[in-house]
């Protein structure tokens, strides 16, 4: 039955090779080293009016979550919880989805009220995006008062927005000229992952008005359109900019560096990310950096990250940490 399946029976039969340990025939590794930064990104004065946004989606995620949970609305609470994760990762993200929110609160009541099965199922196998479609393609029961707290929401993000860059885009730029400068390639390719298409598109706009060479990838794209974007970062574009379900299969071994511009909660996710470029072929170091905004739900992403590697080390004595968070901290993370 399941339950006999534990480690300590299963041991003599399973051989484990970790990726940082696999040779060739002459002994040599299969693998390049990896550096991995945490990257924690200030508030500067010239954000206050971004902190602002940030501090007043958070006051309406935690009134709108108590809420859905004490009436039994789990699937609002999904919603909440996203919402969270949409105002770190850009104004852009934060600002398309309230302005989706807004249509359906101005929908008449007895066109709301649909929920959907899925939630619960499949939530946690999606990435970002697809869990903010899910959402969003469901008419959801308003919150107390949440029509005009949604409106005011709108309005403040498309101040910051119009304002200028957010601070972790400004950081991403600084950023890149710090690693042009550090790996002494003025050409520097570069892989972004970032979980929701509006961030993705908010970088677009931002990196090539900035005279940079960008291209995106994302789980819109067919087959074809996939191959050649890939095509196209090999030859003569800098920066691919993709979602996690774009990302998936992509052999990027002429690219060494991997922006995570904003974190998943799954620390797989991550490693997957990575992994478009730590392949075999890799003939440079892998450089990862993972971008966390000061004072905000990433630092409670962060911990969650470091209790599920935690488990990994507990239950496979393996310490992925180095490999997915930061290299230089991984070794007082756990003592």
């Amino acid at each position: 039955d399941p339950t006999s399946a534990v480690k300590e029976r299963v041991l003599p039969y399973v051989i484990r090779t970790e990726k940082r340990h696999a040779i060739d025939a002459g002994g040599k590794p299969l693998f390049q080293p990896r550096i991995t930064k945490l990257v924690v990104i200030p508030w500067k004065a010239e954000h206050d009016l971004q902190k602002w946004l940030y501090e007043s989606v958070t006051e309406y995620v935690r009134d709108g979550y108590n809420q859905a949970m004490k009436e039994k609305k789990g699937y609002l609470g999904f919603l909440m919880i996203l919402m969270q994760r949409l105002v770190t990762s850009s104004s852009r993200a934060i600002a398309t989805t309230l302005a989706r929110r807004l249509e359906v609160l101005e929908q008449p009541e007895e066109q709301m009220g649909q929920t959907a099965s899925l939630f619960e199922e499949e939530w946690p196998d999606l990435d970002g995006q697809g869990q903010l479609e899910s959402v969003l393609n469901v008419r959801l029961n308003a919150l107390r008062n949440e029509k005009a707290e949604v409106r005011f929401l709108l309005d403040l993000a498309r101040q910051v927005e119009a304002r200028g860059p957010d601070a972790r885009a400004e950081a991403l730029l600084e950023w890149i000229y710090t690693l042009q400068n550090e790996e002494a390639e003025p050409d520097l390719k570069l892989l972004i992952f970032t979980e929701f298409i509006p961030t993705q598109k908010m970088l677009e706009e931002f990196l090539t008005n900035r005279g940079f060479s960008v291209i995106c990838l994302n789980g819109s794209l067919d087959m074809e359109q996939r191959v050649h974007v890939q095509e196209r970062f090999a030859q003569d574009v800098r920066i691919l900019i993709s979602t996690d379900a774009g990302g998936e299969g992509l052999n990027l071994q002429f690219c060494h560096v991997v922006v995570n511009y904003d974190l998943p909660w799954n620390p797989m996710r991550i490693e997957q990310r990575i992994g478009r470029v730590d392949r075999i072929g890799q003939p440079k170091v892998v450089r990862a950096l993972n971008f966390v905004l000061e004072d905000t739900i990433e630092c409670r992403v962060r911990e969650v990250l470091e209790e599920k590697l935690s488990v990994i080390l507990q239950e496979f004595g393996v310490d992925k940490t180095g490999d997915v968070l930061d290299s230089l901290d991984a070794v007082n993370i756990f003592n």
